[in-house]
């Protein structure tokens, strides 16, 4: 009977989580549906228009480390209802950078957005795993990623529409009262947040607890060093995968832009099947086999589309996404197992593991300008096989910690 009523003293909180995760996923991609309005609009090179993707990464390897201050400061309940309100006001700051047509505004705006999204990542995938049993852990944090695929794939249909359609002729206009809209539902879920009862979440650590810990904190634990170094490389192969499939697509299968990005678009397709799928399958598979199969055939896909190429290597490689999809939060939720009081700090180092998208893609760049994509995949394939490494060895990791 008591565990009855904690699963329904969970429901209302884990809805509320569940829809900042499809919340921030749909506003993840929005900069990206303007990319090619701000060009033209505002005569921006591709290194100019690109700055909007490297912000975004930059504010996870800048604002993760506060973050953890943050939550240990204030606790979950505080800390979400927080990074719900500066994705908020990051939204508003687009408001007056259209009412100006100031794309250094707009940049601002990205900036704050993003970094009240990397408060409420480093809160929220550790929370999740609280709000239900030990066991289905990884499933949930996999699950809540699935929601947020949603939410992304939703974002050019959408916003797209909304934005570059109804207001066709006017799109600042569109900008501005989009951008009002989603602001307004972030605030709402910020208040339901903070008004809601929710579990304690056994992983908060007050400011005085945290100075008398012995210094290495979750760096002691083998288990979590290798999973953040994993998070680091594995991210930079997905960031690199994303921005090369397009020009990868033309190149090996001699197709026209258009095509190209209709086959892109099915990797995204995958990811959101994959991420909802991986939650049912990390109920009946241990987390750590699932991640280690998954990403060994991600890197065979890979392999084959390169000694291939045409367009059955463009099939190939389409389905990556599928068996990528759950690497992130499979990474998120093994790299955490076990660490209490140190998981807050473990978590706000795994969310700055993402700003590896910012510095891999730049040594793919130096190798793809000397050789051709096809050839520098291999950037891709070597952080594939490491994670997969990571999970077929974490058992014997987890075994080994002191």
């Amino acid at each position: 009977m008591q565990n009855q009523k904690s699963k329904t003293f969970s429901a209302l909180p884990l809805f509320y989580v569940y829809a900042l995760f499809f919340m921030w996923g749909f506003v993840w991609n929005l900069f990206n549906v303007l990319a090619a309005f701000f060009q033209e609009t505002f005569q921006l090179s591709n290194t100019e228009t690109s700055l909007g993707t490297s912000l975004s990464f930059l504010a996870f390897f800048l604002i993760s480390y506060p973050a953890k201050i943050i939550i240990n400061k204030l606790g979950t309940q505080k800390a979400i209802s927080l990074g719900a309100v500066i994705v908020a006001i990051g939204l508003l700051v687009f408001i007056p950078a259209s009412y100006f047509k100031n794309y250094a505004i707009f940049l601002v705006g990205l900036f704050v957005l993003f970094s009240g999204i990397t408060i409420l990542q480093t809160v929220c995938n550790p929370y999740i795993g609280v709000l239900g049993s030990e066991k289905n852990r990884a499933a949930r944090i996999n699950f809540a990623q699935g929601i947020g695929a949603i939410g992304a794939a939703l974002t050019a249909p959408l916003g797209g529409w909304f934005i570059l359609q109804l207001f066709d002729d006017n799109i600042f206009g569109g900008i501005k009262l989009f951008y009002l809209i989603i602001a307004g539902l972030f605030f709402i879920l910020a208040i339901l947040v903070k008004l809601v009862k929710m579990p304690h979440n056994p992983t908060d650590v007050k400011n005085k607890e945290e100075k008398i810990q012995d210094k290495k904190g979750a760096f002691k634990y083998p288990h979590f060093v290798i999973g953040f170094i994993i998070m680091f490389i594995y991210m930079g192969a997905e960031a690199i995968l994303y921005q090369l499939m397009t020009p990868y697509f033309k190149e090996i299968g001699g197709i026209n832009s258009t095509e190209a990005v209709k086959f892109s678009a099915f990797i995204f397709y995958g990811l959101m099947l994959g991420r909802l799928l991986g939650a049912w399958i990390m109920t009946k598979i241990k987390p750590s086999i699932t991640l280690g199969v998954s990403t060994l055939i991600a890197a065979l896909l890979v392999i084959a589309s390169m000694l291939i190429g045409g367009k059955t290597g463009i099939y190939l490689i389409t389905g990556i996404g599928l068996f990528i999809s759950i690497v992130f939060a499979s990474i998120f939720s093994l790299a955490t197992t076990d660490l209490g009081k140190y998981t807050n700090q473990a978590s706000s180092f795994l969310i700055m593991g993402i700003s590896g998208g910012f510095f891999l893609p730049l040594l793919f760049g130096v190798v793809a300008d000397n050789f051709s994509l096809r050839t520098s995949l291999f950037v891709v394939i070597i952080p594939l096989l490491l994670t997969s490494l990571y999970g077929f060895t974490f058992k014997f990791l987890l075994k080994n910690n002191n």
